[in-house]
């Protein structure tokens, strides 16, 4: 019940600081032109873009250390 409650209360801060976020702002790429999106969608992306490194670093880590725990024996 309390994990419900508060999923419930973090998603509701969410839809408000989402709602809040909603300017347009201007994204400059390495190459190209830069591009007009929402705010709230530039923080999602780099929000994505950072988890997905982070899980690819720790799958690459786990997977090293099985490996050297498998030399071992």
């Amino acid at each position: 019940m309390f994990r419900l409650l508060l999923s419930l209360i973090l998603t509701f801060f969410l839809l408000i600081f989402s709602s809040q976020n909603m300017h347009d702002v201007e994204v400059r790429f390495v190459f190209g032109e830069p591009v007009e999106m929402p705010l709230i969608l530039a923080l999602a992306g780099a929000f994505i873009g950072g988890f997905g490194i982070a899980t690819f670093s720790f799958l690459v880590q786990s997977a090293a250390s099985r490996k050297k725990d498998v030399d071992e024996f």
